[in-house]
């Protein structure tokens, strides 16, 4: 039987569409603090799609560019940094309520004024 694209994944399931073993996938959880899958009673893990995506992209890091543990969770800090900066608005507290703002327009508002006061 045939899970659809976003059905999660035993870790099982997950570890042969990465194409390593269910241990690493085990072990990568420790390293990477980004690899949060959902665990159920008795600890059963289920992996969802962009866990899948992520454990595809570590893979990457470490067995096609060669680089260490250390220098793959660099990497996908600085990876999620920017999904961050370009996919999210930031909610914040306001006198009025909560507003909602761009964090990219925030950091560029910022460095203007710090342009301008030098």
């Amino acid at each position: 039987m045939n899970k659809g694209p976003d059905a999660y994944r035993t870790i099982g399931e997950a570890s042969k569409e990465v194409g390593v073993e269910p241990y690493v996938l085990r072990f990568w959880e420790t390293k990477f603090s980004q690899l949060r899958p959902v665990k159920r009673s008795g600890g059963r893990r289920f992996y969802r799609p962009t866990d899948i995506d992520k454990l595809k992209l570590i893979k990457s890091l470490l067995y096609d560019n060669g680089l260490t543990i250390k220098g793959a969770v660099e990497q996908l800090k600085k990876i999620d940094i920017n999904e961050t900066l370009n996919n999210k608005e930031l909610i914040i507290d306001t006198d009025d309520g909560k507003d909602s703002v761009d964090v990219k327009q925030l950091i560029i508002n910022e460095l203007i004024e710090i342009r301008s006061s030098l």
